[in-house]
Order: C-alpha cells, then sequence, then structure tokens
C-alpha cells in the first residue's frame, strides 16, 4: 500500500480573488504541491495537513516558524505583465509553502534560516548562500512548470 502527505490550502478572500484574476486552479496548484512533497518526504502512513493562507498588502510574503498559516504579498513591485504577476504571486506562495515543509514535515529549526531582515534587503551572502533559502528558490523554479501545466 502506498502512503502519502495531503495537503490543504484554505485560502482567505483575497487569495481566492487573487486566484480568480490569474486563473489558477487551486486542486491543481494543491496536487502540484503534493506531488513534489511527496517526492521529497517518503512516509509510512498518511498524513492530512491544513494550511491558511493569507493575502497580505505589500510586495513581501512571510511564514512564521511552527505556524500552519502562509501570508502572500498581494503586490509585485516589478512586474510589468499579467503572466509576470501571476508567476511572482505562485512563486511566493510557493517559497513560503518550502519553508513551512521545511518546519513541519523536515523539522528544521528555524535558527538554521540565520539571516537578518537587512540581509534580506542587502541580498548578503547570509542570506542568498543559506542552504534552506536555496531550497525554496529552487521550489521557485517549479512554479514555471506549474505555470505552463495550467
Amino acid at each position: 500500500m502506498s502512503y502519502m502527505i495531503n495537503i490543504k490550502l484554505n485560502c482567505n478572500k483575497s487569495i481566492r480573488e487573487k486566484f480568480k484574476t490569474y486563473k489558477i486552479d487551486k486542486h491543481k496548484l494543491e496536487n502540484f504541491l503534493n506531488y513534489h512533497t511527496n517526492n521529497l518526504k517518503k512516509t509510512r502512513k498518511w498524513w492530512y495537513y491544513e494550511i491558511d493562507v493569507k493575502g497580505i498588502k505589500g510586495v513581501d510574503s512571510q511564514y512564521f516558524w511552527d505556524e500552519d498559516e502562509i501570508e502572500v504579498a498581494l503586490n509585485c513591485s516589478d512586474c510589468k505583465t499579467l503572466k509576470q504577476r501571476r508567476i511572482f504571486f505562485i512563486s511566493s506562495l510557493v517559497h513560503e509553502y518550502r519553508h513551512w515543509v521545511q518546519c513541519k514535515l523536515e523539522n528544521v529549526p528555524d535558527k538554521k534560516l540565520d539571516y537578518s531582515e537587512e540581509d534580506i534587503a542587502e541580498r548578503s551572502d547570509n542570506y542568498t548562500k543559506n542552504k534552506y533559502e536555496l531550497e525554496c528558490a529552487e521550489w521557485e523554479k517549479l512554479v514555471e512548470k506549474f505555470n505552463d501545466f495550467i
């Protein structure tokens, strides 16, 4: 018998509106995330998780360690086209989701993400070469495949 991890996204109104605007099928996105999560993390039983996804004003998304909530930025400062905004939105969600996976499924302690807000703003090596940020960036690249898929 095959077991797996199943993720459900509970999206607030602003996220649901973005899904509509960008023509994102939530179920396809969940399937995409489930597929990649299960390829990453093998299991011997069924796991079911619900994650709250909230839209926030601004251009910076975030995940707070040990929470089952992701905050996704509703704006993009450098996006000129609808396609760019769509990819930025999905990439932001996937990036924060990957942090959730690191925390909840891989048990990575938050101190392993040892960079500051200043490191992020300056794009210092402390941030850009952090192993866990690189993993998130890797998953962001998968978004282009997902974008082509739907």
